[in-house]
């Protein structure tokens, strides 16, 4: 598990493979519950289905089904101008932070900032044996993540049963905040 802040530079994510995988983002207690007053989610009520290591929770899993390096990198360093809000081409991490932390999903200082607090955890899934058939084991693999512990800040794919209204708190803020966005940049 390494600091999200050291995917940086090009020399932290130099350590970070370029092969297909699974990958966790982990935060700490203290920011834990800040995600948790914007969505207005009690601690008690879902504590025991929370993947936790380290006094680390895990908040989100994801695949890339081609680089890890590239994937991470992307959630890490991606930009947040207009087009890529509008468009909907800001990574999907990115948008939930942004509009947990900000309510702007164009805030990309407070997103940083944010994301600098983070821990990620990056697994290899070798699919060399069954190359056509990756990214149908990588899908099997972060659905049977998903299911097994509620993961806050997923959702695609999740359907964990303590998921349902955490999902509908995240898009009704995503669209608020990327509305938002929206309107300060016509201004």
């Amino acid at each position: 598990m390494i600091k999200a802040s050291s995917l940086r530079n090009l020399e932290g994510l130099k350590k970070i493979s370029s092969k297909s995988g699974i990958y966790k983002w982990w935060v700490s207690k203290t920011e834990f519950d800040f995600i948790l007053k914007t969505l207005n989610v009690s601690f008690s009520e879902i504590e025991n289905a929370l993947e936790t290591k380290e006094g680390l929770f895990c908040v989100y899993v994801g695949i890339a089904k081609k680089s890890l390096r590239e994937r991470l990198n992307w959630h890490v360093n991606d930009s947040h101008t207009a087009q890529r809000v509008e468009s909907g081409t800001l990574s999907t991490l990115r948008q939930t932070i942004a509009s947990i932390v900000s309510h702007n999903q164009y805030d990309k200082a407070s997103t940083d900032l944010f994301i600098d607090k983070m821990f990620v955890e990056d697994c290899l899934v070798d699919c060399s044996a069954v190359p056509d058939k990756a990214a149908e084991i990588l899908h099997t693999v972060e659905k049977n993540l998903l299911n097994r512990y509620l993961r806050i800040l997923n959702i695609q794919d999740n359907h964990h049963p303590l998921s349902t209204p955490i999902k509908t708190t995240l898009k009704e803020l995503r669209k608020q905040s990327r509305n938002k966005a929206l309107l300060n940049q016509e201004v």
